[in-house]
């Protein structure tokens, strides 16, 4: 590797799902807006329903993205405001790109705002927020300082990779730790970042950041809160186990059964400290569980994650080619061999 880590690191940020309460609308959205190409979709049978299985549908966004949409069974609470609300998931594009973006933006009654320098979240550039119908938050990212292979996945609309994405946390110091100790990457030192945000470097590129509340607000929560919602974060593919070992060493395991119950959470999911859960199609019984321990996680502020292995086509994993995820056979197979 031209670039140390630690075993396990995060590289890149994989796919995200999010929320919503009209699925056409939403898939038209990332298909005018992200350029998403749909490509899954979940069971839609009276035996799926009869399991509770959520329905779903996930959409390639350039190479090697992607982005779920799950529709809900409850009405999502209204958005906070352009760039104010979490999660918001961001996009890298290139400077002499933003107006073009602004033009889809506007073309499609896409509401935004207008071209923002900052550099408050560990980098500096400039950022255009803009949200989808159901007030999901986003963002086009043009930093000053273009990550290598961060535009290598474009698509018809000219974005790149994902660029970061902003969620909350209650204790910035505690989320610190967590993210150093389990997920290999360490806070971005800069002046320019206040005290009430805290900005985490990704190996390969982008950022996760987190922001700082006295209480989580009600799009906050892993995928018992809101059907499917998570964010996958990709490590080295020979490094995959080693990550979750990592976790399942230290972390307890989730005693709730993933959308098993019509009354949803027994408890207040947001009152529990960091934890590994069954992957849902894998609680839902689809397929059989290959490990032990769950492969879900949750932060102290009850944000989900799982990893995706990428095997690295260069020195840094610029390129990659996809590895095992935390479900399918092959890895299944391995990790009981």
């Amino acid at each position: 590797m031209s670039r140390e880590h630690r075993p396990g690191a995060v590289f890149w940020i994989d796919h995200y799902v999010v929320p919503t309460n009209d699925l056409p609308k939403s898939l038209d959205f990332i298909k005018n807006i992200l350029g998403g190409v749909f490509y899954h979709q979940l069971p839609l049978t009276t035996k799926a329903r009869q399991r509770r299985v959520p329905i779903g549908v996930f959409s390639k966004v350039g190479h090697y993205h992607s982005v779920g949409n799950f529709l809900q069974d409850k009405m999502l609470p209204p958005t906070q405001g352009l760039g104010k609300g979490t999660p918001r998931h961001g996009y890298f594009v290139r400077a002499g790109d933003i107006d073009k973006h602004l033009r889809r933006l506007d073309q499609h009654n896409v509401p935004h705002t207008d071209p923002i320098k900052t550099s408050v979240e560990g980098e500096e550039g400039t950022a255009i927020y803009f949200e989808d119908p159901d007030g999901n938050q986003y963002e086009f990212w043009a930093p000053r300082q273009m990550p290598a292979g961060a535009m290598e996945a474009d698509n018809p609309t000219r974005i790149g990779r994902i660029s970061h994405v902003v969620l909350e946390s209650r204790d910035l110091s505690r989320t610190a730790e967590f993210y150093g100790r389990f997920l290999g990457v360490d806070p971005i030192k800069s002046a320019d970042v206040p005290k009430d945000k805290l900005a985490l470097r990704l190996v390969g590129g982008g950022r996760i950041i987190y922001q700082q509340v006295d209480e989580l607000d009600e799009r906050t929560g892993g995928h018992n809160v809101w059907y499917g919602h998570h964010r996958a974060l990709t490590v080295m593919n020979d490094e995959f186990m080693t990550a979750y070992k990592g976790l399942w060493d230290n972390l307890p395991e989730s005693e709730y059964v993933p959308f098993s119950s019509a009354e949803g959470a027994p408890v207040d999911e947001k009152t529990l400290p960091p934890r590994t859960e069954l992957h849902g199609q894998i609680a839902l019984g689809l397929r059989k569980s290959a490990h032990a321990r769950g492969t879900y996680f949750y932060d102290w502020d009850n944000n989900a994650f799982h990893f995706v292995g990428g095997t690295p086509l260069d020195s840094d994993m610029t390129h990659y080619d996809y590895g095992y995820d935390d479900t399918n056979t092959p890895f299944g197979e391995k990790a009981q061999s």
